[in-house]
């Protein structure tokens, strides 16, 4: 092959890649709804928290259920949602079927709310916390929080329950989430009590 030859392969090579890099949302996010993000750096395509929502450990963790939570029908603002999560984040559900396979399986936030939305909307998702504790040291805090999921609120039972892990960062300005894994109950898995008292 000739030099001429080599580099117009290396030139497609080069802009095929550019190309491809454009069409991906920055960090794996995608904005929705019309929020600004960040103006650039790492934080790019993140859009903007609100304050309330990462100033401490527990508002983080109800931003995050708030942010789900909706009977059928109603849009949720993904924003909100998206705004919690560090560049990198991942969610695994740890058990049972669903998002485009079998678990275990990680999702980034924007994956794992593409292949959500039309379920939650069509039938109605309502999770609620039932009891938490967590540890910390320096900067990094872990939450264990037992949570219940309803269709509607006024579902006298929940359709499921189980055990969410969040793993926490503070960089000195915020509250982030850097991953989240979550545990449901079947029907040889029980919640212990322990984990149902506050």
């Amino acid at each position: 092959m000739t030099r001429l030859a080599i580099r117009v392969v290396v030139l497609i090579l080069l802009v095929l890649s550019a190309a491809a890099g454009a069409q991906e949302p920055a960090n794996g996010h995608m904005m929705m709804h019309g929020s600004g993000g960040a103006p650039g750096g790492h934080m790019a395509g993140i859009p903007k928290a609100t304050a309330a929502d990462v100033a401490s450990p527990e508002a983080i963790v109800n931003a995050y259920y708030a942010a789900l939570s909706g009977p059928a029908g109603k849009k949720r603002d993904w924003n909100r949602f998206l705004s919690l999560f560090f560049p990198g984040a991942r969610l695994l559900p740890t058990e049972g079927k669903g998002h485009s396979g079998t678990m275990p399986h990680t999702f980034t936030p924007s994956k794992y709310l593409f292949d959500t939305e039309s379920n939650m909307l069509q039938e109605g998702y309502i999770p609620k916390e039932v009891s938490h504790r967590s540890e910390s040291f320096g900067k990094l805090l872990h939450v264990w929080s037992t949570y219940e999921v309803r269709h509607t609120a006024s579902d006298a039972e929940p359709f499921v329950r189980g055990v969410t892990s969040f793993q926490l960062f503070n960089n000195g300005q915020r509250w982030w989430i850097v991953n989240v894994a979550w545990q449901p109950e079947t029907s040889k898995l029980k919640l212990a009590e322990k984990d149902l008292s506050r």
